[in-house]
């Protein structure tokens, strides 16, 4: 669109548009990161497992380590992976939602392009 100004009815269905791809991108990004720590902690999970009964674990507070029992670790790791979880579902319901919105709204910016005879690209 060189020097076209665009209706304010296609500016608005634009921006629409563009705020539904931008959310998308977000929660796409959220779910990788919530599915990369939840691998983490199951391999963490794995390995504790598999270490014998009298090895001393100890976990990160900061800049501290603090020596605590497998169970209670364990416990923290299980919580930890069951919030991962329920974020994780909760991304992907949101993305489902959000793609059928993009594509929704992609439609209604291109019915509108064409109804106003603007061609693109």
């Amino acid at each position: 669109m060189s020097q076209q100004r665009l209706p304010p009815e296609v500016q608005q269905a634009i921006i629409e548009y563009e705020n539904l791809r931008n959310m998308l991108a977000k929660i796409e990004t959220e779910l990788r990161i919530t599915e990369s720590e939840l691998t983490e902690i199951e391999e963490v999970m794995s390995n504790i497992k598999d270490l014998p009964e009298d090895v001393e674990l100890f976990k990160s507070i900061g800049h501290i380590l603090i020596k605590k029992d497998r169970e209670s670790i364990m416990k923290e790791l299980e919580e930890r992976k069951e919030l991962l979880q329920l974020k994780q579902q909760k991304y992907r319901n949101q993305l489902e939602l959000l793609r059928k919105q993009v594509s929704e709204s992609e439609k209604k910016v291109r019915d509108l392009l064409a109804r106003y005879g603007i061609k693109v690209g």
